[in-house]
Formats: structure tokens, C-alpha cells, sequence
């Protein structure tokens, strides 16, 4: 027996208006999790490290559990509790870099879907066939998952059938 692999189809709320509160559009994203909008400041500020709260942010936002999060990005629990007990509180720059891959890659779902937060959220976590039937939030846990995903929502901007 095969497994049958769910495509999502987004709710498409006919008033702008219907996204809930706190949600991020594309260009507001990177502001609400406390990350700067400017491509060298980003640079700067993923070598320093993030904030460890971005970790919660984030989360909030994609509305998936922290631990599941903190797979994606590879962080362990106790190195998160034991970055926001550090005198700078800061993650360091590889792990701010892995979840600036996923707060980018949420960022391009978000253009996706037209700043239509729920749909973006539900496309990251649902199997997409493209994927091998796998989410492609579970794709950005490396680099080379990553650009599969971006190049994924490129192919679908552009209507090339995947």
C-alpha cells in the first residue's frame, strides 16, 4: 500500500483584513522578530547572533511548537536555555544563521501567498510532492534543503508545474 500524499490548498479569505493579529507580512517579518531589514546590517547581525528570544518569536509566528523549531535549526534545548542565561543572550552565528534560513524561507511563503499568513504557514507544514512528500519547513534543517525550497516557490511563482 502506497501512501497518499495530502496536497494543501490554501483558504483564500476574500477581505485583506482576515489575517489574525500578529501575523507578519513579507516586509514586516524580519521587524517583528527584531531582525534588521538591510542585507549588510543582516550579515552583521547574524555574525554577533540573535537575540535567543527570536527562537519564541518565530515560533509564535509559524505557529508550530518551539521543539519542533529547535529541530529544524538544529538547536538543543539546553543550548537555547543556556544562551538566554548568558550575560549577552545571544545565539551564535551559526545557529542564528540556520534560523535565518527559516525566517527567510517563511518570508518567501508569505510573497507567495500574498501575505496570507495562514496559507503560508499551512504550505510549510504540508507534504509537498515536489519534496519527495515531505513539508519543506522539515527541508530548511540544511542548506541544500533550503535552496530546494527556494527554488521550489520560484517554480511556483512563475506557474511551472511541480
Amino acid at each position: 500500500m502506497t501512501a497518499q500524499i495530502k496536497l494543501f490548498k490554501p483558504h483564500r479569505p476574500s477581505i485583506p483584513a482576515a489575517r489574525n493579529a500578529g501575523d507578519a507580512t513579507a516586509r514586516g517579518l524580519f521587524r517583528s522578530l527584531g531582525l534588521v531589514q538591510d542585507r549588510a546590517a543582516l550579515v552583521k547581525q547574524i555574525h554577533q547572533g540573535f537575540p535567543a528570544g527570536v527562537i519564541e518569536k518565530l515560533a509564535d509566528e509559524l505557529r508550530v511548537p518551539q521543539q519542533t523549531l529547535l529541530k529544524v535549526t538544529r538547536i538543543a534545548p539546553a543550548t537555547l536555555t543556556r544562551r538566554r542565561r548568558s550575560p549577552s543572550g545571544l545565539l551564535s552565528s551559526a545557529e542564528s544563521d540556520r534560523v535565518y534560513r527559516v525566517a527567510a524561507a517563511y518570508r518567501q511563503a508569505l510573497q507567495l501567498f500574498e501575505d496570507d499568513a495562514e496559507a503560508a504557514r499551512g504550505w510549510l507544514s504540508e507534504p509537498a510532492k515536489a519534496l519527495s512528500g515531505t513539508p519543506p519547513l522539515q527541508h530548511l534543517d540544511t542548506e541544500a534543503g533550503a535552496a530546494e525550497v527556494r527554488d521550489l516557490v520560484g517554480r511556483l511563482e512563475h506557474g511551472v508545474y511541480t
